[in-house]
């Protein structure tokens, strides 16, 4: 059985304090880091990150997911079960994307500190789904779980609207702009488009990927997860345009 680890945490004590206590219970899991370089308390990157990894897992696999801003508050624990995986985590919209839940379960478990839920509560619930309990012993079931109040992406006339979902690790925007949508409004490659974007307006190439523009410049592309993504080449693209996640994000082709 796989568990997959994915927190905020950071080169921190705290990711072998969980993995301790996983292999306490569970030895024969394999626990694998998915990234422990989600940016602080940003549930937004997490729950990209979720959608975007998760999926690639064998079946049966427990994600364990610990981006938890309100931990030791009345925010609600979860274990989520699909017909391919588990997940565990805080109820505060890392599992936004998460779809085809067959049942969830709010945590009814103590902890023993208010600060580590990661440790207390999530590492032995995933380790004991390892080990095939079943998650209906953890607490009582829920009918909807938190998801982050994101509007899917639209076009408009010839321009698309849509919002940042958040910032990756190398400073890129990335949004919920999907690459049909884009052919839907005729924006090609090799075409320059219309930005408007954190309270500016900016014209940048749409390009193929980062090496095809200069280094340095400011470009937009579609990532390896099919979203529209603005970047600088081998540069930092959220600290340029001063963006962390949430903005809204209006293109078109430039005429």
């Amino acid at each position: 059985m796989i568990i997959t680890l994915t927190t905020d945490f950071g080169a921190s004590e705290y990711v072998g304090a969980m993995k301790g206590v996983i292999l306490s219970i569970a030895p024969e899991a394999r626990v694998v880091d998915i990234t422990h370089g989600i940016r602080s308390f940003d549930i937004r990157h997490a729950a990209y990150v979720v959608k975007s990894v998760t999926p690639y897992f064998p079946k049966g696999s427990v994600h364990l997911v610990v981006v938890d801003p309100g931990v030791g508050t009345s925010r609600r624990g979860i274990v989520i079960e699909t017909e391919d995986y588990y997940y565990v985590g805080p109820d505060n919209g890392v599992f936004t994307f998460v779809r085809g839940i067959e049942r969830a379960v709010e945590l009814r478990l103590k902890a023993r500190s208010k600060t580590f839920h990661g440790r207390d509560v999530f590492a032995p619930v995933a380790a004991r789904l390892a080990k095939g309990e079943d998650i209906a012993s953890f607490g009582d079931e829920i009918e909807e779980i938190v998801r982050l109040p994101i509007e899917e992406a639209k076009l408009h006339g010839k321009a698309i609207v849509g919002e940042v979902l958040c910032v990756d690790a190398f400073g890129n925007v990335i949004t919920n702009i999907e690459e049909p949508l884009l052919r839907k409004a005729k924006i090609n490659y090799g075409d320059r488009i219309r930005v408007r974007i954190g309270g500016r307006e900016l014209e940048m190439p749409f390009l193929e990927s980062y090496g095809f523009a200069r280094r340095g410049e400011l470009l937009a592309l579609v990532g390896s997860e099919g979203h529209l993504e603005i970047a600088v080449n081998q540069g930092n693209a959220s600290e340029r345009l001063s963006l962390k996640g949430g903005e809204k994000v209006e293109i078109c082709a430039v005429c």
